[in-house]
């Protein structure tokens, strides 16, 4: 169910699936490392779950990189319990997807498998001829504030890009939109889920899914947070207080926010992905060269 909602673009209120948006940020900030042609990078999708929108984000991103004649960005699913079942059939779709079959833990990346560490890493495994980028879809807001602290640190210590994206924040009006995801998923999981009987039975007779997802999505906006306090999360893991570059609202009507911090350089996107009060929210780090 979640992965539909991230895949499949809603009438009306969507102008496109928020995956695809999603994947427009992803593919901007990566033309932004100057190396990206020149280096090996792999991006690194943790907590990937059973796949969830990894698989649409790196088609997206490459088939818009190879229309401007740049090589393709290899993706890796990874996961604390890698769910291979659901990964080795996504994986045959693209030559650019596949994943790490280790457990993969978030909050402790220096022991992670070596494809994890970026060759830049003062680690002792870091060994190998690559750069790594650190993507969180929808799954960051799950960690409580230490184990958040502990990637963050992690992250900062191994890897040369993190992208974190969220669709929901904490304002009022994302509460609202949430509190109106059950009756919107009664009206489209007939279209959604048409021959599937479980998704059918417990959404129409037993509406379980209805109000789990719902309840799941106002607590994930309770827990979701702002791009000042992950901003607070890399300061403590750099041990250095962050300057503000720029604050500014585009003509596209999104906000984005910029700040450096020792060798990495912020930047928080917050961008429209569902009329009238959803949006995207997304930190970027990006280790200077």
């Amino acid at each position: 169910m979640l992965t539909a909602q991230w895949t499949r673009k809603l009438p009306l209120i969507q102008q496109t699936a928020p995956a695809k948006l999603a994947a427009r940020l992803i593919h901007t900030f990566l033309h932004d490392f100057p190396d990206i042609d020149m280096e090996q990078y792999f991006v690194i999708d943790f907590c990937s779950g059973a796949g969830g929108p990894t698989p649409l984000i790196e088609k997206t991103v490459n088939e818009a990189r190879a229309r401007a004649g740049h090589q393709a960005i290899p993706f890796r699913l990874s996961d604390f319990h890698p769910n291979l079942d659901a990964w080795m059939p996504l994986a045959t779709h693209s030559a650019n997807l596949s994943f790490i079959p280790q457990p993969v833990d978030a909050t402790d990346t220096l022991h992670a498998p070596p494809l994890v560490v970026s060759k830049t890493s003062s680690m002792p495994n870091s060994t190998g001829d690559h750069k790594s980028i650190h993507l969180y879809n929808l799954s960051f807001h799950h960690f409580a504030d230490a184990d958040a602290a502990r990637i963050m640190a992690s992250t900062l210590t191994t890897a040369d890009g993190l992208a974190i994206i969220e669709l929901q924040d904490r304002t009022l009006g994302m509460l609202l939109l949430m509190a109106g995801e059950f009756f919107l998923l009664f009206l489209l999981t007939i279209f959604w889920f048409p021959y599937s009987p479980l998704h059918l039975f417990f959404t129409y007779i037993i509406p379980v899914l209805l109000f789990v997802q719902a309840w799941d999505g106002l607590v994930s906006c309770l827990r979701t947070r702002t791009f000042e306090e992950t901003l607070a999360l890399a300061e403590k893991a750099l041990g250095q207080k962050a300057k503000f570059v720029s604050s500014e609202d585009t003509e596209i009507g999104e906000k984005v926010t910029v700040a450096i911090c020792g060798d990495w350089k912020f930047v928080g996107v917050r961008r429209l992905h569902t009329w009238p009060f959803g949006y995207m929210n997304a930190f970027l780090g990006q280790k200077r060269l």
